[in-house]
C-alpha cells in the first residue's frame, strides 16, 4: 500500500545533514545520536523519523485519505526550494516566502512524535475524567444529576462541549485531528515576529533533532512556575529551527532581523545546539560523528530565578 511510511521529520529537510564525506556509491547518511549521546549510528534520512500512516485519515467507507500527507509534502517542497534558492544565497525574502517558512516552522512544531505523545496524554486525561463522570451518572440519582448539571463534563453536544467519541479520537490519534488547526492558528502569529537567519562556517555547525523547533525564553525562570512555559505573549520569546549545518532561523521580538554575518564563535553555536539537544525527544542529528560535552551541560540556575528569590516561600 502506497504512502504508509510517513515521516514526522521530513526526509528532504534532513538531507542537509548528510555527511559530506559519505563514500562514493554509498547512500548518503546522517549521524543519529541518542539524546544522551551514549549511542550513535549512520542512517539514511529515508530510514528514520517515520511511522506508518501517521497522517492517514481512514474514511467510513474503508478508504484512506492522504490529504494531510500530501499537504505536508507540498509545504516541504516549497520550503526546500526557498532554502536552496533564497536562504542559502542570503537573498531577500518575499512576503510569500515568509509565510511558507513560518508555515513550515509551525508544522515542524506540531507534527512530531513528541507533540503527538504530549497531546495524546492531555486528551487521555480528559477522556478518563469523562469516563469517570459517565460512570458516576449511571449510578447517580436524578437530584444528584441536576445538582451537577452546571459543573460536570458534558459528553454530548449540549453546551458546545466535545462528545465522548470525539475526545476518544483526539486521545488516540491527536495529530490527525489537530495538525491542520494548529498550523493554521500558529502560522500567522509566527509571521508577526522578527525574522533572522544565524549563520556559521564552524564544524560541525548546527545540529538538528526529532523535535527541532525549539521555543525558548531566557527570562522564563524569573517568572512564577505556572508562567514559565515559553509563549508568544512574552517579549523575550525565541523560536529556533536549524535549517542546515550552516544556518538556523531565529524568530524573536528583539528586533533581530535579516541574515546575520557568518560566525565562527563556537560558544554561540554550542549554546544554540544545546537548546536543540535538550529539546530532542529521542535523537539528535549531526552531519559528522561529533558531539560536544557542552551540549549536555544543564547550566547554572541564575541567582535571580523565581525559585531562588522565592526560596522562603517554597520552604513554607
Amino acid at each position: 500500500m502506497k504512502h504508509k511510511k510517513q515521516h514526522y521529520i521530513p526526509q528532504s529537510y534532513l538531507e542537509s545533514w548528510c555527511d559530506p564525506d559519505t563514500p562514493d556509491r554509498q547512500t548518503p547518511y546522517v549521524w543519529q545520536f541518542t539524546k544522551d549521546g551514549a549511542n550513535v549510528r549512520k542512517k539514511a534520512p529515508s530510514n528514520i523519523f517515520y511511522e506508518k500512516d501517521m497522517y492517514t485519515i481512514k474514511l467510513t467507507d474503508g478508504s484512506r485519505s492522504l490529504i494531510l500527507e500530501q499537504g505536508l509534502s507540498e509545504l516541504e517542497s516549497k520550503f526546500c526550494n526557498i532554502r536552496r534558492t533564497k536562504l542559502e544565497n542570503e537573498s531577500e525574502l518575499s512576503i510569500f516566502d515568509r509565510i511558507i517558512i513560518c508555515g513550515f516552522i509551525a508544522a515542524m512544531h506540531a507534527r512530531t512524535k513528541a507533540q503527538s505523545n504530549h497531546l495524546s496524554q492531555q486528551w487521555g486525561e480528559a477522556l478518563k475524567k469523562m469516563e469517570m463522570m459517565m460512570k458516576w451518572a449511571e449510578q447517580a440519582s436524578p437530584q444528584e444529576k441536576l445538582a451537577m448539571a452546571d459543573t460536570s463534563i458534558n459528553h454530548g453536544r449540549e453546551g458546545g462541549g466535545l462528545s465522548y467519541e470525539e475526545v476518544k479520537k483526539l486521545a488516540s490519534e491527536p495529530i490527525k485531528h489537530m495538525l491542520l488547526p494548529m498550523i493554521t492558528v500558529e502560522t500567522p502569529e509566527l509571521c508577526k515576529l522578527d525574522f533572522a537567519v544565524i549563520q556559521t562556517t564552524s564544524t560541525p555547525g548546527f545540529i538538528t533533532s526529532d523535535a527541532p523547533c525549539v521555543w525558548f525564553d531566557p527570562e522564563a525562570c524569573k517568572r512564577p512556575p505556572f508562567d514559565q512555559t515559553p509563549g508568544l505573549i512574552y517579549p523575550t520569546i525565541e523560536i529556533t529551527l536549524p535549517i542546515s549545518p550552516n544556518q538556523m532561523i531565529l524568530l524573536n521580538r528583539s528586533a533581530i532581523n535579516g541574515y546575520l554575518p557568518s560566525t565562527d564563535d563556537e560558544r554561540l553555536v554550542d549554546e544554540l545546539n544545546r537548546r536543540t539537544r535538550f529539546n530532542a525527544h529521542e535523537y539528535f542529528i549531526v552531519n559528522k560523528n561529533v558531539k560536544r560535552e557542552f551540549w549536555f551541560d544543564p547550566g547554572i540556575e541564575p541567582e535571580d530565578s523565581w525559585r531562588k528569590t522565592h526560596k522562603n516561600v517554597e520552604d513554607d
